[in-house]
């Protein structure tokens, strides 16, 4: 295992994880042994604007029903969830072992046990046969993936031609660094943006038609002013990121809201076809 993948483990994984989500679903009347997917939605989408942009990935990359699905980064299985209840057959795959664990308990737990199978490997070198799965998605995985033209590649050969490959990420600005720590990496050591066109040109590189690639910056700005909105009402906010993602994630939750205020990073989604 090299550094970088040695740091990223560390930074996500929190140990007690599953005891946090436990009380925090306690705490809101849910019974833990047996909560609905809907409940886990608070705490299970790792990434900014929760279940409305999984949701908004989903639609955009066209998945439905019946599709093998594989899920890179999968985190503790809320995107993979979501698509299972869709009647997708998922797999998903995480650099960190307490994800995986946190996502097989959860979702032994929602009942939706048979439908996904989860796996701790790295996305540059995955387990399985060329040609396996219908649709390869990532959202919010490839800031700490250095090698943009091997995660694209390993992405193009398990994917059987004609598929597709949908990723959601944080890119690069054209106004310089992000301040950190932000919610990918606590330092510029495990931190990989690239520009949208170097990233256009890595996922072309491996074999890809990019059908559409699209700015969601003005969403996500819009949706961080929400929060903190929501903070200062002292209303309940849309997502528990504390709970899964430590007690520091609102100081990085800020830098992120910053730097896609300042032109320091941008939201993007992209949609290839294998040819």
């Amino acid at each position: 295992m090299s550094n970088v993948e040695s740091t990223v483990q560390t930074h996500y994984g929190r140990h007690g994880m599953l005891a946090r989500i436990e009380a925090a679903l306690a705490a809101a009347g849910v019974d833990p042994q047996r909560p609905k997917m809907e409940d886990l939605w608070p705490y299970d989408q790792l990434h900014g604007r929760g279940i409305a942009a999984t949701r908004e990935h989903v639609e955009r990359a066209h998945i439905r029903g019946g599709m093998h699905v594989l899920d890179l980064g999968c985190g503790i299985g809320g995107t993979a969830r979501y698509l299972a209840s869709l009647g997708c057959r998922v797999t998903g795959i995480d650099l960190t072992p307490e994800y995986i664990d946190v996502a097989r308990a959860l979702t032994e737990r929602c009942g939706l046990a048979d439908r996904i199978d989860y796996r701790a490997c790295s996305a540059l070198d995955l387990p399985f046969p060329d040609a396996s799965f219908d649709h390869v998605l990532s959202h919010n995985v490839t800031m700490n993936i250095a090698d943009k033209a091997g995660f694209a590649a390993e992405a193009a050969r398990v994917l059987r031609p004609g598929g597709h490959f949908s990723l959601a990420e944080v890119e690069a600005g054209p106004a310089g660094v992000p301040t950190f720590p932000v919610p990918w990496a606590s330092d510029p050591s495990s931190s990989f943006l690239v520009s949208p066109a170097e990233m256009r040109a890595a996922i072309e590189g491996a074999g890809f038609r990019i059908v559409a690639q699209e700015d969601g910056t003005a969403a996500a700005v819009a949706y961080g002013r929400e929060m903190a909105a929501r903070i200062e009402r002292g209303e309940q906010p849309l997502q528990f990121n504390a709970v899964t993602m430590g007690d520091d994630f609102a100081e990085r939750g800020r830098n992120m809201s910053r730097a896609l205020r300042e032109g320091k990073a941008v939201d993007q989604f992209i949609l290839a076809e294998r040819i």
